[in-house]
């Protein structure tokens, strides 16, 4: 059997055992809710991608000259 009895020791092991479960539970908890709202996002941003064409949502960057150094 496991022997739990921690005597004078109890009185802070327990608690942070508890503490740290609580920790776990809250970060498990909230990494689900991240990944459902970042799931929903990705989905919306599929759904407009389809609406529109390529070329609206992705624009080709522009070449930009600079005003500095020589002439080429």
């Amino acid at each position: 059997m496991l022997d739990l009895d921690m005597s004078p020791y109890a009185a802070f092991v327990w608690p942070a055992w508890g503490v740290s479960a609580l920790v776990l539970a809250a970060l498990t908890a909230r990494a689900v809710v991240a990944s459902r709202k970042w799931k929903r996002e990705l989905e919306r941003l599929e759904k407009d991608q389809s609406a529109t064409s390529d070329a609206a949502v992705f624009p080709r960057p522009q070449v930009v000259r600079s005003t500095i150094g020589p002439e080429a």
